[in-house]
């Protein structure tokens, strides 16, 4: 049971955050590249004697680095757990105060039970001692 509950958790976090994980991804991979990339045009312009643009080289590298890193911290700021609650969400939760909004959905909780239900635990075997065991008490009662 333990293991479909951890891949139903995993799963569920994947499909709730998957943009923001694509977001983490594109920004490291562009990280990564970014170097390379900075490196083989700085040869070039050594190379074909245009010392005067590695100034503007750097100046572009730095900044595409900088919004790479702004993109990679939004993108693991989104990252969460569970649906957010808004500033008075918490604060009327905080101060004992109910919201409309408070109650339970039924349908929700159909829906959620139904869900559970697969999870609950299987009846129990019977051993050969039970049968041996029901086997005995019939043919007592006879």
């Amino acid at each position: 049971m333990y293991h479909y509950l951890k891949w139903a958790a995993l799963s569920l976090f994947f499909r709730r955050n998957l943009r923001a994980l694509l977001l983490i991804v594109f920004s490291f991979l562009g990280i990564l590249f970014l170097n390379n990339v900075y490196q083989d045009l700085a040869a070039y312009a050594q190379a074909s004697g245009h010392k005067d643009v590695l100034l503007y080289l750097l100046i572009g590298k730095w900044g595409i680095l900088l919004f790479l890193f702004a993109l990679m911290f939004y993108g693991i700021s989104r990252l969460g757990f569970g649906k957010e609650k808004g500033k008075e969400g918490t604060a009327r939760v905080r101060s004992g105060q109910k919201s409309a909004n408070s109650l339970p959905d039924p349908k929700e909780d159909a829906r959620i039970m139904q869900r559970l239900e697969k999870f609950r635990e299987p009846k129990r075997l019977r051993r050969k001692s039970d049968l041996l065991m029901e086997k005995l008490r019939r043919g007592g009662e006879r």
